[in-house]
């Protein structure tokens, strides 16, 4: 497959993502194909870890291959995206549980369900180069492959914030909120591989990462986290934006509410009642469980096809949304969105 290669070298797998003119968005042919590798490898003796990276220095990955997820829906109405759901899911379950370590490697953007690849693998290391964010609100889906549970490595404020807004943060706030583990440049990662190679168990590929480390560059919006409390610790996705804009009125952060007001109301007040409406998963494997029953339902509704339409199609940028705003949305509704008892299970 040439948007995805796989080689070994040592005692190492490697994953290399190689789809650069569309940022490495992951279509079900590229999940299909790492699943069957992680099964194929996990029986594999001489293989100790697995690390995946990106052949271009633009990208990670950039997510999910949404416009292959749109024709999927167009050609089977009926089953909708499940198709493409249960592919990617289904990868990411079996990143979220494989049992030898995994090591991401990551160089420029990092978004959707790209960080949530890196975030599922059991060691994560960034450049300064990134661009990380769960934009997923942008074209009424959610942010979703286990974010529930890994984005609680932050403050469940900054949390909130990165998943309602879809901030793009940079290697210092991500190191200073824990989403990832390591910070290295990306002129060693070559270097970092192949010392990787060399690796036995956890403790020398902890090792091994200790030694390429150098300090990250100066958080942004962890120095706001005093302003991102007032706006995202408490209330209704409504009261936030309100506050959102009383900040911005007296010339603070303005992208918030400008995010609040313009991105899919239904996709930003799901993502807040599962965050702090709902239990926290026991695992990155049952949120990710939670999550395709909550894909699945979301896809089904107006606002992901004319999110994908506005934002990635026609580029428009103006999304009719319905339910238009966060006001209109109460939590019968968001009750009702989480009530997966009809629904089938992620196929093993």
């Amino acid at each position: 497959m040439t948007h995805i290669h796989f080689s070994h070298q040592g005692t190492a797998a490697f994953i290399t993502f190689n789809r650069p003119e569309a940022l490495n968005a992951l279509t079900i042919e590229m999940v299909t194909a790492m699943s069957e590798a992680l099964v194929k490898w996990a029986d594999d003796e001489t293989i100790k870890l697995v690390v995946i990276s990106s052949s271009s220095e633009r990208a990670f990955c950039a997510g999910g291959d949404v416009r292959q997820a749109v024709r999927v829906i167009d050609e089977d109405p009926q089953k909708g995206a499940e198709p493409y759901f249960n592919a990617e899911y289904g990868f990411d379950r079996i990143l979220a549980s494989y049992q030898k370590p995994v090591v991401g490697l990551v160089d420029g953007i990092v978004m959707g369900g790209g960080f949530g690849v890196a975030r599922l693998a059991r060691h994560m290391v960034i450049s300064s180069n990134i661009k990380m964010a769960m934009p997923e609100t942008a074209i009424g889906l959610f942010p979703d492959v286990g974010a529930s549970c890994f984005l609680r490595r932050a403050p469940l404020s900054a949390a909130l914030m990165m998943g309602m807004t879809g901030t793009i943060i940079g290697a210092g706030d991500a190191m200073a909120w824990h989403l990832a583990d390591y910070h290295c440049p990306a002129n060693m990662f070559d270097a970092l591989k192949e010392a990787l190679s060399h690796c036995h168990n956890d403790d020398d590929i902890t090792s091994v990462m200790a030694s390429f480390q150098i300090a990250p560059p100066e958080a942004h919006f962890a120095s706001q986290i005093t302003e991102i409390n007032e706006i995202f610790d408490s209330g209704r996705p409504d009261e936030m934006a309100q506050k959102a804009q009383a900040l911005a009125d007296k010339g603070g952060e303005a992208s918030w509410y400008h995010a609040l007001n313009q991105k899919c109301p239904m996709s930003i007040a799901a993502f807040w009642y599962m965050m702090t409406q709902k239990k926290v998963p026991e695992s990155n494997a049952k949120a990710i469980e939670r999550d395709y029953f909550l894909a699945c339902k979301m896809t089904r509704r107006p606002d992901f096809k004319e999110g994908v339409r506005a934002v990635l199609i026609d580029k428009d940028n103006q999304p009719a949304w319905a339910p238009a705003s966060l006001a209109e949305i109460d939590d019968e509704t968001l009750a009702d969105l989480f009530d997966f008892n009809a629904m089938p299970p992620l196929p093993a």
